[in-house]
């Protein structure tokens, strides 16, 4: 009863290391033409690939993922939670919310852009 009650508050969460298991060692498309007025539109459609099958984002939608799993979907030069602090602002602009768990903080989201 709890997790249906988690899931109508937070959404639901998804595998992402079976979703990129899923994929066969087939490489994300970066192929993508990206929005000069956008510079998040490439990391987006990389996760709208990786996790949703190319479908668009939701408004509402809850992503939990492990800093490991989000670096091999959107590899940065810098592999920290603060690498993805602007992709975060701006997915919480589009109503999503993006929660980045690493192994040496416990937790990070929107609430790490009111800091």
């Amino acid at each position: 009863m709890f997790s249906t009650i988690a899931d109508t508050w937070h959404g639901s969460k998804w595998d992402v290391r079976s979703l990129i298991k899923a994929q066969d060692g087939k490489s994300i498309s970066s192929a993508t033409p990206v929005r000069d007025d956008d510079p998040y539109a490439g990391d987006i459609d990389k996760l709208q690939n990786a996790l949703f099958n190319g479908h668009p984002i939701e408004n509402g939608t809850c992503i939990d993922i492990t800093l490991q799993d989000i670096l091999q979907i959107i590899p940065k030069k810098r592999k920290r939670v603060d690498a993805y602090r602007g992709l975060v602002g701006r997915l919480n602009k589009m109503g999503v919310t993006l929660t980045i768990n690493s192994q040496k903080s416990k937790r990070h989201d929107s609430e790490f852009e009111k800091r």
